[in-house]
């Protein structure tokens, strides 16, 4: 994995980050949503979320082999515990009413 200083690869790579956090909470409840009809475009937007999610992990991954901790962090962890924050900060928050 090559972590050049050009300005397309950087923000490229910012905004796959971005997407794949977004993705690792819209995706499953996209999918979730219309479980069992493939008819429906949400199931594929889904799938394609959760796909964006898994070759990111995968790029962290690599960042971590590379000697690149933030890498890792951004690209594996953060897409990997993002959705239980999230779903934690919902419980909290609806269990309170």
């Amino acid at each position: 994995m090559s972590f050049n200083r050009d300005p397309y690869i950087t923000y490229m790579n910012a905004a796959g980050v971005a997407v794949a956090w977004i993705g690792s909470v819209l995706g499953p409840l996209f999918v979730l949503s219309t479980f069992g009809d493939f008819s429906h475009p949400n199931t594929y937007i889904g799938t394609v979320l959760i796909l964006i999610v898994l070759l990111s992990i995968r790029d962290g991954i690599k960042a971590k082999k590379n000697g690149n901790l933030s890498g890792f962090i951004a690209m594996c962890l953060v897409p990997l515990i993002l959705p239980f924050i999230v779903i934690l900060s919902f419980y909290l928050l609806w269990s309170q009413q």
